[in-house]
């Protein structure tokens, strides 16, 4: 898949989008090229990787066979053309969404312009399989259409669980993913077990991470903070996934009154073969736990996600739901042992931040092998070091290299950018109301970081401000012994180069 163009006509709560039009240059989709989108906080990135989200939400609600919303609320007039694998070959669809009132306008071309034959029940299959998302901070705006995704998701099979005899509430897959911490273990587990090893190896062993020793997985659904006295309902397929785990486990608990198991397991070739032969990869494994995991939503109280939802409706409120306590959740993680590659067994919480977002992001877009999906990657590197800031793009494209997917990346950082050609680069610049994207005038592939934090940040220097306005004050004093007393108080730098200079200027001259 891959996004040719977004006009954005009228976006709800966000005026600064409104107007925006922007063309996402090579449209093949053979390789992985993605767009960056760089600028100062507050111009607009976030908004619209949010807006983008916004848009395939509500198509999926309108399309969507199973669980669909009647009259779903349009939060955004637009206009939408991608290229897309449909039926084995790639088509061009356009989606023109320009008033409340009536369903978008769609039309669909091969690669050549001519149309293409469909009808209404086939956009399902033409809008992305997947929609994933990261976001670095818990109150960023990008995680409130997934989560109103997850709302929808879970009540529905809440739904199915006390009407599973009605064969008109069918399963489906989740369309959108949404990275967070609490997606970290699953994913973590999910490729350390199923994953392909050469592969894994390379991603866990550039954090120094051996192997997965041990873990634990707790699911309850009758205990106290469950909804009602006859707890969280399992559909059937939950159930079997439940058994599954039980049958694979190296031993487990069952705790009647709670409905509760605990299941541990030792991580060996045994527990590797008996987990490969329920869940066969990493992406089964996972969306088997995922879909489990989304069952915590029905801890929260009707009444509580009612009010927040009215709340977000209205743009009062941005955060995410409350979170649930670990020890209420419907399924929770514990005891995650990992071996280093020193040989050292340490907890999978123990570990850092930046790790945590590491093993996240690339483990979850290694197991996200499907075709025609789409990451919408909120400031992905902001925990990163500048080792791996600066490896960023490379492991990224070497990991989805030969897929037909799209990504966008906001960031700050000059690494990124720098392995980024100019086509990819988007600069967001905002002044009061109006927002601006510009294409860097000079190429940004193999550029120094001078250069990209002059265009999108409009610095002139990378010093940082206390010991650049120091040496900016001293090259301009008529002090020589003064600057000789300080020059060496600096690092080097090109600035510093400026002190010499002023020396040199000077030195009383010769006859």
């Amino acid at each position: 898949m891959k996004i040719l163009q977004i006009h954005l006509f009228e976006v709800k709560y966000r005026p600064l989008l409104n107007g925006l039009k922007l063309d996402f240059n090579d449209p093949s989709i053979r390789d992985i090229k993605p767009n960056i989108l760089i600028g100062i906080n507050g111009s607009g990135k976030s908004q619209l990787l949010e807006t983008i989200a916004e848009i395939f939400l509500y198509l999926d609600r309108l399309y969507r066979k199973n669980n669909p919303v009647t009259i779903p609320e349009v939060p955004v007039l637009f206009k939408i053309v991608y290229l897309i694998t449909y039926k084995k070959r790639q088509v061009v669809v356009t989606i023109n969404q320009e008033k409340n009132s009536q369903k978008p306008l769609i039309t669909i071309v091969d690669i050549n312009g001519s149309d293409v034959k469909w009808d209404e029940n086939e956009i399902i299959n033409l809008l992305p399989q997947k929609v994933i998302g990261y976001t670095s901070g818990d109150n960023e705006t990008l995680s409130l259409p997934f989560t109103d995704y997850y709302d929808e998701y879970a009540k529905y099979t809440g739904a199915r669980a006390l009407e599973s005899k009605s064969k008109n509430l069918i399963d489906y897959d989740p369309r959108f993913y949404l990275m967070d911490y609490n997606t970290n273990i699953g994913v973590l587990i999910s490729n350390l077990i199923l994953g392909n090893d050469k592969q894994v190896k390379k991603l866990i062993n550039h954090v120094g991470i051996d192997s997965l020793k041990s873990f634990q997985i707790v699911i309850q659904t009758n205990h106290a903070a469950a909804p009602s006295k006859t707890g969280v309902k399992l559909t059937d397929e939950l159930k079997h996934w439940i058994m599954l785990l039980c049958n694979s486990a190296t031993c487990y608990e069952y705790f009647e009154k709670e409905n509760k198991y605990v299941l541990d397991f030792y991580i060996n070739k045994e527990t590797k073969k008996a987990l490969k032969a329920c869940f066969n990869t990493p992406i089964e494994f996972y969306t088997a736990l995922y879909k489990i995991e989304l069952l915590n939503n029905l801890i929260i109280k009707d009444a509580q996600l009612k009010e927040i939802k009215k709340q977000r409706s209205l743009r009062k409120l941005i955060i995410k739901p409350p979170t649930v306590p670990e020890q209420d959740k419907v399924l929770s993680y514990s005891e995650v042992k990992l071996v280093l590659t020193s040989g050292d067994i340490v907890n999978y919480i123990n570990l850092s931040d930046g790790e945590h977002q590491y093993l996240n992001i690339f483990g979850t877009i290694l197991m996200t092998t499907f075709p025609n999906s789409i990451y919408l990657l909120d400031e992905p590197e902001t925990h990163f070091n500048p080792m791996w800031r600066r490896e960023f793009i490379s492991i990224l494209t070497e990991i989805a290299q030969g897929r037909k997917q799209d990504f966008f990346i906001t960031s700050h950082s000059p690494f990124i950018v720098a392995d980024s050609k100019r086509e990819q680069v988007y600069i967001f610049k905002r002044s009061g109301n109006k927002l601006k994207v510009e294409s860097p005038t000079e190429e940004t592939y193999g550029s120094d970081s001078d250069y990209i934090l002059k265009i999108a940040f409009d610095l002139n220097t990378s010093l940082a401000k206390n010991s650049y306005d120091e040496i900016k004050k001293l090259s301009l004093s008529n002090d020589a012994k003064l600057i000789e007393n300080k020059i060496n108080e600096f690092g080097d730098s090109a600035e510093k180069l400026y002190l010499f200079q002023r020396l040199e200027e000077l030195k009383p001259k010769s006859n």
